[in-house]
């Protein structure tokens, strides 16, 4: 049997992961031996503990959390060297769950449970922006504004509805910026006022937002979703379409797939990859293509066989 490690933001499922703890482990042991739980206390925890666990000779990485968590977990392992090694598992308790989504992973615990029993993999890609791993999505201008405004706190009261009201705090005093991007390939070059971006390697956001509506995380493309300067009120009517997808057929939107992408800010901004949130003028954006293995449901956002 492999020797797995299960991984618990306290913080998350609006703060009850900590009670289900137990019974995850109790049901992983089912299939995997030496299941360590390890509760995370603040920020950095899960990375430290993942790289814990590649010293440990682990082979199977569970996370009980959200994007966040899994990003965090998942680094850890990188910065061991170690995904070649390493098999990934989602229990969606964060807010989000925009990846365990697109992994075909329903945010229930028994469901989610089931699916890491039955032990199907499949090979994802690794979104890179300046040296930094994500899986699902890296995005500036609006997009991390919001992310910054939904605390922690916000999350255990309103749940999803926290990405509404974080919103609805931004676009009273949000200025939009200039921007060039250029990507490859096609040696696109495209100069214009920015009010977001989404740099995307799984097709939703913010809890199930169809940002990106053609990507898949096995085709070693990112696609990229940039929406030009409006007003507030215009965004509004805008993101109202972002939930199906339909902002793509905007004269206003320009969407496109890239092996890489680099876009030059003319100001510094928030970027907010998979909820690590860093200060930029210029982001430098590739992709590694099915590098990191995944335990996935029945229907992954993953190319046709």
């Amino acid at each position: 049997m492999t020797r797995a490690r299960l991984i618990v933001n306290p913080s998350s499922g609006r703060e009850r992961a900590t009670e289900s703890a137990a019974m995850i482990r109790e049901r992983l042991s089912e299939r995997y031996t030496a299941v360590e739980v390890i509760v995370t206390q603040g920020d950095g925890d899960a990375a430290v503990a993942a790289r814990q666990a590649v010293h440990d000779g682990c082979g199977v990485l569970i996370v009980a959390g959200g994007d966040g968590t899994l990003n965090e977990a998942f680094n850890g392992v990188r910065a061991e060297n170690a995904l070649d090694r390493m098999t990934f598992g989602i229990v969606p308790m964060g807010t989000g769950n925009d990846f365990a989504a697109a992994l075909g992973v329903p945010p229930a615990i028994e469901p989610a449970l089931q699916i890491i029993l039955r032990g199907k993999t499949v090979a994802v890609d690794i979104g890179m922006v300046n040296e930094r791993a994500f899986l699902n999505t890296s995005g500036g201008g609006f997009i991390a504004e919001v992310s910054m405004a939904v605390t922690p706190q916000l999350k255990t009261i309103a749940g999803r509805l926290a990405f509404l009201v974080g919103g609805a705090q931004v676009l009273l005093e949000y200025e939009p910026v200039r921007a060039t991007v250029t990507a490859e390939p096609g040696a696109i070059r495209i100069g214009l006022g920015l009010y977001t971006f989404a740099v995307c390697n799984s097709p939703t956001i913010g809890g199930g937002r169809l940002i990106a509506p053609a990507a898949l995380i096995d085709d070693g493309l990112l696609d990229v979703c940039l929406i030009e300067a409006m007003s507030s009120l215009e965004f509004v009517a805008l993101a109202r379409k972002v939930a199906e997808g339909d902002h793509v057929n905007d004269d206003r939107v320009r969407y496109l797939q890239a092996s890489s992408v680099r876009i030059e800010l003319d100001r510094e901004i928030h970027i907010n990859t998979d909820g690590e949130v860093f200060p930029a003028t210029i982001c430098e954006y590739g992709v590694r293509p099915r590098a990191a293995t995944f335990l996935a449901g029945d229907s992954p956002s993953i190319s046709p066989a």
